[in-house]
């Protein structure tokens, strides 16, 4: 039996250890909230170039009307600036704290001073993602079979050759997403042979649509766009997002829904080298959204929570994010319990910092509980 001293010992310490452990633990808290009546704001992107600096893009729907939004912070989320925009934004891209380029639905515009001024640079149309290798290399893609390429920082687009003999016809074909790992670039799109593929919206959440495909289009540079290689993959669904994971591997989302399936959606894990991928995350009550690396090899998945025993998301269901340290086994991480979403974006400038804004107009931020941040 332990002499009462060492009792007391060994309880102060538990103790101590126990408060350390909980002081540092990490949990999303609500750092911005479009909270009017009869309005609602649907973030659709976030970029943090830096730890302090974060700019979201959207639309605002107030009784029929619709506008185009930017809602930035400079000061790590303590203070937010609603800046409307005369388009309604798709996609972001930050190079630096200044640089920065968006998607709309009638061309790309590109700001010099973080978010606050933006600049109208081409009415291409149809465009759904962009990405910049440097202030003046960049690429867009979007319908029909759209992949451009830019070397003046966005003034002039000229189409990637490589489309013309990419697999998919141009009325059947959209590429959605852009990767890029250093001069390793991944650009996929989705084909359905079976009829054309328009971009369309939802009416009563103005998000884009499209038909599930069957297959997908991956177009692969390992020199910065010099040269591709195409290729064609078929999925059980529709390719939602494509990330790299790691030297040499990309995480893949692929989305079920209308297609009956037990699962909402499926994380695949693929190696670029040859080898098979396989599935490192599939949940009936979690339908994964976005996928995030951190720069210490840590994984989050923001996923949402079907209602009911429904695998689709037809009205905002719970936020959920979920963290890995192999891509294998997965921990629900602390959410507050006020965040609801169809989908959500994840953002992270370093491995310390990291952010997620959703479609109902929430933007949350990674804490620790004892740190007192705001």
């Amino acid at each position: 039996m332990l002499p009462a001293a060492n009792k007391v010992g060994i309880t102060l310490a538990l103790t101590f250890s126990l408060a350390m452990v909980c002081g540092a633990a990490e949990r999303w808290k609500i750092q911005y909230f479009y909270d009017q009546r009869d309005a609602d704001l649907e973030l659709r992107d976030i970029r943090c170039p830096s730890p302090t600096h974060c700019i979201a893009a959207g639309v605002i729907q107030d009784e029929g009307h619709e506008r185009g939004v930017v809602v930035l912070t400079t000061d790590a989320g303590q203070h937010w600036s609603l800046i409307n925009v005369k388009e309604h934004p798709i996609t972001l891209f930050f190079l630096d704290e200044s640089t920065g380029w968006m998607v709309t639905d009638r061309g790309i515009w590109t700001t010099p001073d973080g978010g606050t001024n933006w600049s109208k640079l081409d009415s291409l149309k149809g465009l759904v993602d962009v990405h910049f290798l440097d202030a003046s290399h960049g690429f867009t893609a979007g319908f029909p079979k759209a992949v451009y390429e830019t070397t003046d920082g966005g003034h002039k687009w000229a189409k990637v050759d490589a489309v013309e003999t990419a697999p998919g016809e141009a009325e059947h074909t959209i590429y959605d997403s852009i990767a890029f790992q250093g001069a390793h670039g991944l650009i996929a799109g989705s084909m359905d042979p079976s009829e054309p593929t328009p971009i369309r919206r939802n009416p009563a959440t103005g998000a884009i649509e499209l038909k599930p495909a069957d297959d997908t289009v991956i177009l692969e540079t390992q020199d910065g766009g010099k040269t591709w290689t195409t290729q064609s993959v078929r999925f059980d669904g529709k390719l939602a997002k494509l990330v790299f994971a790691g030297k040499d591997k990309v995480a893949v989302i692929v989305g079920y829904e209308g297609r009956h399936k037990e699962y909402p959606s499926a994380v695949f894990a693929a190696q670029l080298t040859g080898k098979a991928g396989e599935t490192i995350f599939a949940q009936r009550d979690r339908a994964a959204v976005d996928f995030a690396m951190l720069p210490n090899g840590r994984a989050l998945i923001a996923a949402i929570e079907p209602p009911g025993n429904s695998t689709e998301v037809p009205i905002p269901g719970k936020l959920k994010i979920l963290e890995s340290d192999d891509l294998s086994a997965w921990r629900e991480m602390d959410v507050d319990y006020r965040a609801v979403a169809r989908g959500a974006v994840l953002a992270a400038p370093d491995a310390d910092h990291v952010w997620v804004a959703t479609d109902t107009g929430m933007i949350l931020h990674l804490v620790k509980s004892g740190s007192g941040a705001h």
